[in-house]
């Protein structure tokens, strides 16, 4: 798989400012200005400095946890694109490489990052497959709707076992309580 480099590789000044010391980094990769897509077995972090960026002085850091993530993926043409991060309730517009306004410039925006060449391009393809992969994993093995269609058909096998004589009365209306509490 691709990304999987030395976190010492990662300047120390980014570390710092995505308070990275301590974590344990998956995978990671630079874009094409002061740009940096981190990954940990947690969140995703975009770690951004510079003028094109829009931070002069200091970094801009923009961390997102995998069960919130709805989308990773890299618009790219000719020579030039960006990689964007999507979650529910945020709002994506069309973004251009070589655009200076705030809100269709992908070096400003906080979940983009901006992407030159196409081996750049096809490594952050990857990176939006593993990050894809892990938010389905969070999401299907943390998902509440998962149990929620369950319950109903647990109840319906607690009535079987009560029809059966397996269960009393007061057994069955207590576990029942307990499924229809987690609804």
């Amino acid at each position: 798989m691709f990304g999987k480099k030395k976190k010492d590789e990662i300047p120390e000044n980014v570390l710092e400012a995505a308070n990275l010391k301590n974590e344990d980094i998956e995978l990671w990769v630079k874009g094409a200005e002061k740009e940096w897509l981190i990954c940990t077995d947690n969140q995703v972090y975009i770690v951004k400095k510079g003028f094109m960026t829009g931070h002069t002085f200091g970094f801009g850091v923009f961390q997102m946890p995998y069960k919130n993530i709805t989308g990773a993926n890299v618009n790219y043409h000719l020579a030039t694109g960006y990689f964007e991060i999507s979650a529910g309730g945020m709002q994506n517009t069309q973004k251009d490489y070589w655009s200076h306004d705030k809100n269709s410039d992908p070096h400003q925006a906080q979940n983009c990052i901006s992407v030159a060449g196409k081996e750049m391009a096809n490594k952050f393809r990857e990176a939006s497959s593993y990050i894809l992969n892990k938010a389905h994993e969070f999401n299907s093995n943390n998902s509440p709707t998962n149990n929620i269609v369950d319950i109903p058909e647990q109840i319906k096998k607690l009535a079987d076992l009560k029809t059966q004589g397996i269960l009393t009365e007061e057994e069955f209306n207590k576990k029942k309580s307990e499924l229809l509490a987690k609804m």
